[in-house]
């Protein structure tokens, strides 16, 4: 695993532990944690694992990641199934996560297409404070509908062709 760079002082990183980052927090003691020595910005990792959640980040950026993402984006996406326009297929817990995977992606590619930034940087791991910033006004002037009908027109459902019959079955319609 290649130690992630600073954005904000442009050093690598290194591979430390919640206990240097969290003293006062027993259970995060053990958590993979790649901190600046720097600068003391970090992140931490994915789930038992060493892969940074995203790149070193000091206290103010850390905060503004984590309300853009309590309250503008996962709101959009978890709260999707409730949309009327899923009320007539019924939401029990399967259909509730097939609909929020298929919201998250889309609020995702929607937010990477208005901050005109690729999939793989539009991450809020990734996002600086002033892209937190931008994040959170294009978010807060959208609804999943929208979001909804914006993706739909990118990729329109191609209409179901009724599938003629085959001849065999006329044959055995004839017959009867």
């Amino acid at each position: 695993m290649t130690a992630p760079i600073c954005p904000t002082c442009a050093t690598a990183a290194v591979l430390t532990t919640g206990a240097a980052v969290y003293p006062n927090r027993p259970d995060l003691a053990a958590k993979p944690i790649w901190r600046c020595e720097g600068c003391g910005a970090y992140v931490a990792c994915h789930p038992d694992t060493t892969v940074p959640l995203g790149t070193p980040a000091d206290a103010a950026t850390r905060a503004a990641r984590m309300n853009l993402h309590q309250k503008r984006l996962d709101p959009l996406w978890k709260e999707a199934w409730r949309e009327p326009a899923y009320a007539k297929n019924g939401c029990g817990p399967k259909t509730r996560r097939s609909i929020q995977k298929a919201a998250r992606e889309r609020v995702y590619a929607y937010l990477a297409g208005r901050m005109r930034l690729t999939p793989a940087e539009c991450h809020t791991g990734l996002f600086t404070r002033e892209q937190c910033r931008v994040a959170w006004g294009v978010l807060s002037a959208t609804s999943y509908a929208e979001i909804r009908t914006w993706a739909r027109a990118l990729n329109p459902k191609p209409r179901r062709e009724r599938k003629a019959p085959s001849p065999s079955s006329d044959i055995q319609r004839i017959a009867r």
